[in-house]
């Protein structure tokens, strides 16, 4: 019999169901979210740290952020100019398939049309990208996973070819370098989270089980991780690998208590002002740590992104999906008490 109630219950769920709902965040964002608004520029944009004025690729994701802790990014504005108006202006002109994908995954994280955003579609800025011969978007595994997601995000179909190429890429110990670079131990944790995500997006999770196995050896104590382990140049927890790991983590399914709560490292990091620090030893505001925290402590990673509009449209709150969640099991039941009730032998 219930075997027969679990067949109905699949049945039903795959029907009816929608997308999986995102999380909701944990911790609170806010105190984040002002001190990065208080980072904008007066054309809407946000710098990267290195150099004066806007940089696009930050931008971007810092439209992602805002959007992934439940905020309007449209309603970001000095004197009238959002971080969108910024990208939009922006997008003409965009010169790798990288930045095209940034820019893709903000305009969707949005609500905003990737294919017409600012007068050009970034998809096909994306698609123009990809090199057959090598299999690679761009410069790399970096590059080629940021596509991949912006792609998927778009449900646009992928290059033959893209996703067995990037399988290729993957170094013995699980882990994928910036570039392609096959050298042992030249695997980074930012670079392989991201692939990790963008398989995961294109449905190829069978092969995320080596990038599982490298995240478990190269996590530290503290429950956080650094760009590369072992390296010359430290091995101290930083926000920007702790806070992409947590994100591929969560797109895989992976319940964190189960690796000794890697958001209490990212927590750690936050600053009086409410923005991370880098890692431990260099305290500070620190504008990008703090863009890649939000998500990941918002519960939210890049296969989330498609999803995003969802959560604005709700103000954060429960999602749509989780409403619809929580009908599709309350129809599958009544569904299978009718059918076996029915279907019950008569007594006497």
């Amino acid at each position: 019999m219930w075997i027969r109630l679990a067949s109905v219950m699949l049945i039903l769920i795959g029907w009816l169901a929608g997308p999986v709902p995102i999380p909701q965040a944990k911790v609170d964002l806010a105190p984040a979210l002002a001190w990065l608004r208080s980072q904008q520029g007066p054309d809407g944009g946000f710098s990267n740290g290195f150099s004066e004025g806007s940089d696009p690729g930050t931008t971007a994701d810092t439209v992602v952020a805002v959007a992934s802790a439940g905020e309007d990014p449209s309603t970001w504005t000095i004197e009238g100019t959002s971080p969108l108006d910024y990208l939009s202006t922006y997008a003409s002109e965009v010169d790798s398939p990288g930045l095209a994908a940034k820019l893709a995954l903000a305009a969707v994280a949005a609500g905003k049309n990737p294919r017409d955003f600012g007068g050009v579609n970034l998809i096909d800025a994306v698609l123009a990208g990809y090199d057959s011969g090598t299999g690679f978007f761009g410069g790399g595994p970096y590059d080629s996973a940021l596509c991949i997601l912006a792609l998927r995000a778009a449900d646009e179909p992928l290059p033959e070819g893209a996703i067995a190429w990037l399988v290729g890429a993957r170094l013995p110990e699980g882990s994928y370098s910036f570039s392609g670079d096959m050298t042992p131990g030249g695997g980074d944790s930012n670079t392989t989270a991201l692939v990790f995500q963008a398989l995961l997006a294109a449905g190829a999770g069978l092969e995320v089980g080596p990038s599982l196995t490298y995240f478990r050896q190269t996590q530290n104590a503290d429950g956080g991780w650094t760009y590369q382990k072992p390296s010359a140049f430290g091995e101290d927890t930083d926000a920007n690998s702790t806070a992409l790991v947590v994100q591929a983590l969560l797109a895989g399914g992976q319940d964190l208590s189960a690796w000794g709560h890697p958001l209490q490292a990212l927590e750690a990091l936050q600053q009086d002002s409410g923005a991370f620090a880098f890692n431990a030893a260099t305290p500070g505001d620190n504008l990008l740590a703090t863009i890649q925290a939000v998500p990941a402590l918002a519960g939210v990673d890049l296969t989330d992104v498609p999803k995003l509009t969802d959560r604005l449209a709700n103000g954060g709150g429960p999602t749509t999906s989780l409403l619809l969640g929580t009908l599709i099991l309350i129809v599958a039941l009544l569904a299978a008490g009718m059918l076996f009730g029915r279907s019950r032998p008569r007594q006497g």
